[in-house]
């Protein structure tokens, strides 16, 4: 991510530990979460894999936003004839032919939120940012409960660094779906890491590891790790280290991190390295 110097230092992580004897170790760990977070989290567009096979829906408790529009199901024939055309060239990677296609289907059907989506995916193809917001503002109005919209504006307002944005637009999509989105609860602990809000930030960081069970975003681990490690739970903090680099063994990254997980050790002394070496 580009930005000023300001947001340089906003993504690095830092913290300090104040063992006894009145001694001091700073652990500095320099960190652009932003950059990587970004890549990690792998939010599937629905352009990458169109054959999705059978599809079960199912109510679950407390879930009310969607990541298929129930405004689908009335799209007139033409609209979904334009919208088909629109899939077809962009999984050929037709990116203005897919744009033309998609923005006939919308003009035939307004209330098309699923086209005014995937419109939004095209226009950031094209690199077209302005264009893809309020795609996927209008597929929000023409259906609230769709929640894949406020997925990909807080991938890019947390590409920009806008992490107040990032916090609105995941605050939005958790209320309506907290179950099927663990990396929105990841977007949401780095933007309220960001802004220094690190109770909110832990909260959602454990939100996000609860429903993540197949751990395919254990950054999140990595995350955690460094916010306790800021509010001095050295313990949890090294926990959390040691499980990302077990659930991310082959982590760009994971030298650092193990150099990091070493830090937080020395803060607890023997009785941490004793318990690392169990887990070995």
């Amino acid at each position: 991510m580009a930005g000023s110097e300001n947001s340089s230092r906003a993504g690095r992580v830092a913290f300090a530990a104040s063992p006894p004897e009145g001694k001091r170790v700073a652990v500095l760990l320099h960190r652009r979460f932003g950059d990587r977070a970004f890549s990690l989290l792998g939010a599937r567009r629905a352009l990458d894999n169109p054959d999705v096979g059978t599809i079960i829906l199912r109510r679950l408790a407390n879930v009310e936003g969607l990541t298929i529009s129930a405004t689908s199901a009335l799209a007139p024939k033409d609209a979904k004839k334009a919208f088909e055309k629109a899939r077809n060239a962009a999984k050929k990677q037709k990116w203005e032919e897919a744009e033309k296609e998609f923005q006939k289907a919308v003009d035939l059907y307004p209330k098309y939120a699923a086209a005014w989506y995937q419109l939004g995916l095209v226009q950031q193809e094209l690199k077209n940012d302005e264009g893809a917001r309020k795609s996927y503002a209008q597929a929000l109005a023409a259906d609230p409960k769709f929640v894949s919209p406020y997925q990909q504006l807080a991938m890019m307002a947390a590409h920009e660094q806008k992490w107040q944005e990032v916090i609105d637009d995941t605050d939005r999509l958790l209320r309506l779906n907290p179950v099927d989105f663990p990396q929105a609860w990841l977007f949401n602990s780095l933007g309220n890491y960001y802004l220094k809000n690190l109770d909110a930030a832990e909260k959602s960081a454990r939100e996000g590891i609860s429903h993540d069970a197949a751990h395919h975003y254990a950054t999140m681990n990595h995350v955690l790790g460094v916010i306790l490690a800021q509010k001095q739970d050295y313990a949890g903090a090294a926990a959390q280290l040691r499980d990302y680099i077990h659930f991310a063994p082959n982590a760009n990254d994971i030298a650092q991190v193990k150099e990091q997980l070493s830090e937080v050790e020395k803060v607890l002394g023997p009785e941490a390295k004793k318990q690392d070496a169990e887990k070995q």
